[in-house]
């Protein structure tokens, strides 16, 4: 899907003006742009509520340019739970995004079906993509596992052009036995890997880089 942002180039207007007009200041840079602007909050609350920081969003400037974009932060005001500032970072042809793309879980695991307990590891998954092959989340088939089985990140069918980055041996859901799941808790409490025979549980992300 498509998401399309009227933006607006800003000169001396101050941000707290701005705001107090419904509009959002905000700038669109990357390594050789850095231009201030904004947009209606309205109008960005729409696209964001649905494009979020994972999809690609066009900005249609007054000049009749369009730049496509990710948002890569928004500033909140912390008491009015409100958006104050957002920053879109510009792509280029043929660039890739490091980013984290929701895990989603599906089927009922066999081992649950005889008394286990599913234990979901993770809730994303790092990869590498291009813009706009962005998927919106990846599905996670747990219909075959047994007690004791478990889903390595390398196990996972990738949509095409979407390159793994997490690591190939973390373990992404597993089938405990009943009696298990008590030391699971009280390692999850702890913030202790708990051992799964034969898997062993990890837990970890490495941070997102950005590709200029």
């Amino acid at each position: 899907m498509e998401y399309k942002l009227k933006a607006y180039y800003r000169e001396s207007e101050k941000p707290k003006v701005l705001r107090r007009e419904g509009k959002l200041p905000g700038i669109m840079y990357n390594k050789n742009v850095n231009k201030k602007l904004y947009v209606h909050m309205g109008e960005f609350d729409k696209v964001f509520r649905n494009a979020g920081v994972h999809h690609v969003i066009t900005l249609e400037l007054p000049d009749g340019e369009t730049v496509d974009t990710v948002v890569r932060q928004v500033q909140l005001d912390k008491r009015r739970r409100r958006p104050e500032h957002v920053d879109f970072f510009v792509l280029t042809k043929g660039q890739t995004l490091d980013m984290y793309v929701t895990l989603k879980f599906v089927g009922e695991a066999k081992g649950v079906k005889l008394g286990g307990v599913l234990s979901t590891e993770m809730t994303d998954l790092e990869v590498r993509v291009l813009p706009r092959n962005i998927p919106d989340h990846i599905e996670v088939d747990v219909s075959d596992l047994e007690i004791g089985d478990s889903l390595h990140a390398s196990d996972l069918k990738l949509p095409e052009g979407v390159e793994l980055l997490t690591d190939p041996e973390a373990v992404v859901v597993a089938v405990v036995p009943p009696e298990d799941v008590d030391k699971l808790e009280a390692a999850a409490e702890e913030g202790e890997d708990f051992e799964v025979e034969p898997e062993v549980i990890k837990k970890g992300k490495a941070e997102e880089e950005e590709e200029a």
